[in-house]
């Protein structure tokens, strides 16, 4: 026995000390994970609306920002991160953004790690869960007024499980009056505490539910009526906003126009807004792996179960459902992975009827093993991220990724040309310009549109997404509305507005800016005329700007420049250039499929089958997906070579069944070779899942329209 109790000792401190080096790991890596390069788009705006709060002594409640909707209802909920954001700018610039972003994504995990301690005493467990938390999470990681909302919902959930008979309770009132003036979600806490109620109450007066779970967490009569005032005095803080009573409410109307389907367009086309399991591949497995460790361990252990853990968990996964949630629900997963994790392995293993020689020593050298696998892959993570970085192309040189703005999240050249030639202001901008607008042109300029949903309505919102869509009608309306005489469009995100293809063939309209991240066109009018002279581009003569090779020296640099103005070039019909950047992105990443496939599909708009079969055959050996080999079952088609473009359209769809236009072209070469019931079949195929793309859908109804009438001849 003696023995037994000296080496176990030894084993136990190992224990520890692992999970503390572990904890030191998961924290710096969060840490080297937040602290990037700033990328939010809407920075802009927070920045300049902090400038106003605290040069003009006033905080904006109508919209002053845009031409279109000026005058509007603004529910400033954000005004102290606003003007938070913006001191620091003012006295560190981007690296002070940077810093801010890091000290409060950390200080939320460390609330987590208060939580993990007041349930457990294994450092192992905590370290890897809070790691699991935090990736779950990596999306929502950046310098938004959202992550201060992360921070005061992880103070309540651990206040309110650990702290509710104690006088320290209260601290969250004063929380709760930063956070109604910080972000919209401010209503969560008051949520929080309502859910602990339900629970109490459910406790006490359900009857039908299992006696153990009324068992767990029993509340004495003096924390219930503390908790009820808690409420109270949390819902009475949330009317100490700029906008009173109207907008403590606010986020009542935002739950109505969800639940009435009037924010669903919004929901469509922003990605942070869309449905978390159609973007999880985005989150990776981290978010998956929670779920089931939160909802197997509620199972396995659901005589133990407290009322508040099911409310808490139905509820936040329930509200997890949108990507830019999925935090909160991963915090609550932690509270309850984390209260009962060491106790069900314990059980498991005990359970375990297999006798081997050293179990126990077994047991520790697994975990051991597995604390210090988890040490070695973050160290190796922490190394890479910290040493990420890009070319510059315009300065020649490598930048790291780590600090400052990141400018090829921002059109900084074209909103120059703008100010420098002072472009008329009746602008149209696409959405995701316009924050950056704001920060650097008002009040001298005002935007059509920025990331504000709130200012400008669904209905604003949807006629101005089918402009960007290519509705030359509605194009045409908005022009005349608001005397539009000038056109900024991004490519900043993967989405190039289909519009601007109309525009550029449009002889009303002149192209005066191209570069990888913006166009700028200006109307031919008289008061344009001296621009247009003087800037006017013709890209029938344009050609690729050459690489310095010798700047780039051996280091693999991605082409990204140049492969998004061939993107934006394939969509102004300009296959020369296309090839020409394509072919220089090639220079410097002889394995860019994507080079490849646009020099492919500019030579099958240009009839040259074989040199695009050649390219898009090299494409598909580098990166093998459904829109590569849909453009190679094409080209073979166009080729006359139906029997392997049948089975490389076979494969496409092998690989993304909900490809349309794998389906339509699949239908073509049935087509083709008068195997019309085969055709109609993989048609209607495409044509179900054709949604948006209206050219599509219309190529697709005039060929099952010919088919139909075969059939009757």
């Amino acid at each position: 026995m003696i023995k037994t109790s000296v080496t176990r000792n030894p084993w136990t401190k190992t224990d520890k000390l692992l999970g503390m080096g572990l904890i030191v790991v998961v924290f710096s890596l969060i840490f080297v994970t937040c602290h990037r390069a700033i990328f939010d788009l809407d920075i802009w705006t927070h920045l300049k609306t902090g400038e106003i709060i605290l040069h003009e002594k006033y905080i904006p409640t109508t919209d002053i920002f845009s031409f279109t909707r000026l005058g509007e209802h603004w529910p400033s909920h954000r005004w102290l991160f606003q003007v938070l954001v913006y001191f620091v700018f003012t006295k560190w610039q981007a690296q002070g953004l940077i810093l801010l972003q890091c000290y409060i994504t950390v200080l939320s995990f460390f609330i987590l790690f208060l939580i993990g301690r007041s349930l457990t005493q294994s450092y192992l467990e905590i370290g890897i869960f809070i790691f699991l938390t935090a990736y779950a999470s990596i999306t929502r990681f950046n310098i938004r007024p959202e992550i201060f909302s992360l921070l005061f919902f992880g103070l309540y959930l651990y206040f309110l499980r650990f702290h509710l008979d104690k006088k320290r309770i209260w601290f969250l009132i004063p929380i709760q009056i930063l956070w109604v003036n910080f972000h919209i979600y401010f209503i969560l806490g008051p949520a929080l505490v309502f859910l602990f109620i339900l629970a109490e109450v459910l406790r006490r007066k359900a009857k039908f539910l299992p006696s153990m779970w009324r068992e767990g967490f029993a509340l004495s009569d003096a924390a219930f009526k503390r908790l009820i005032k808690l409420f109270i005095f949390t819902s009475l803080a949330s009317l100490l906003n700029q906008g009173g009573i109207q907008g403590a409410l606010y986020p009542f109307v935002v739950f109505k126009e969800i639940l009435t389907g009037e924010s669903a367009i919004f929901c469509k086309y922003i990605q942070e807004l869309q449905p978390t399991f159609n973007v999880i591949k985005k989150l990776g497995n981290f978010y998956y792996i929670l779920i089931f460790a939160c909802f197997s361990l509620m199972a396995i252990n659901y005589r133990r179960l407290k009322i508040v853990e099911i409310l808490l968990a139905v509820s936040f996964f329930w509200f997890g459902l949108t990507v830019r949630n999925v935090s909160f629900f991963a915090f609550v997963a932690y509270l309850i992975i984390i209260s009962y994790i060491s106790s069900t392995i314990d059980k498991t293993s005990s359970n375990i009827k297999i006798e081997i020689p050293f179990r126990k020593l077994f047991y520790l050298c697994l975990r051991f093993g597995l604390g210090i696998f988890l040490i070695l892959w973050m160290g190796f993570k922490i190394r890479v991220l910290a040493n990420q970085g890009y070319f510059d192309f315009e300065a020649k040189e490598f930048k790291s990724s780590l600090s400052g703005m990141d400018k090829r999240r921002f059109p900084e050249k074209a909103v120059d040309f703008i100010l420098a030639n002072d472009v008329p202001k009746s602008m149209l901008n696409d959405f995701n310009s316009g924050s950056y607008l704001i920060g650097r042109g008002y009040p001298q300029r005002k935007v059509f549109i920025d990331g504000r949903t709130e200012v400008y309505g669904a209905a604003f919102f949807n006629d101005y997404q089918k402009t960007m869509d290519g509705d030359i009608s509605l194009f045409e309306k908005t022009v005349e509305k608001y005397d539009i005489s000038a056109v900024l469009l991004t490519t900043i995100s993967s989405y190039i507005p289909s519009i601007v293809s109309h525009i550029y063939k449009s002889p009303q309209w002149k192209l005066v800016f191209f570069d990888e991240l913006a166009v700028v066109f200006l109307k031919d009018a008289p008061a344009n005329q001296p621009l247009i002279t003087r800037y006017k581009i013709d890209l029938k003569k344009y050609s690729a700007p050459a690489a310095d090779l010798k700047a780039m020296g051996i280091k693999r640099v991605n082409p990204e420049p140049y492969i998004k103005r061939a993107s934006l070039l394939w969509l102004l019909g300009e296959y020369d250039a296309v090839i020409s950047e394509s072919k220089e992105a090639l220079r410097i990443l002889p394995t860019s499929f994507e080079a490849y496939q646009f020099i492919g599909r500019a030579y099958l708009k240009k009839k040259l089958y074989l040199e695009a079969f050649e390219n898009l055959r090299l494409a598909a050996l580098i990166y093998r997906n459904a829109e590569v080999l849909t453009d190679l079952g094409l080209c073979l088609k166009e080729m006359k070579e139906n029997r392997y473009a049948i089975t490389t359209l076979k494969s496409a769809l092998k690989l993304n069944k909900g490809y349309a236009p794998a389906y339509y072209q699949l239908g073509t070469v049935y087509l083709s070779l008068k195997d019309e019931d085969k055709a109609r079949k993989e048609l209607e195929k495409a044509l179900r899942l054709s949604g948006q793309d209206k050219d599509l859908h219309k190529e697709i109804e005039e060929k099952l329209k010919l088919i139909s009438k075969n059939s009757k001849n």
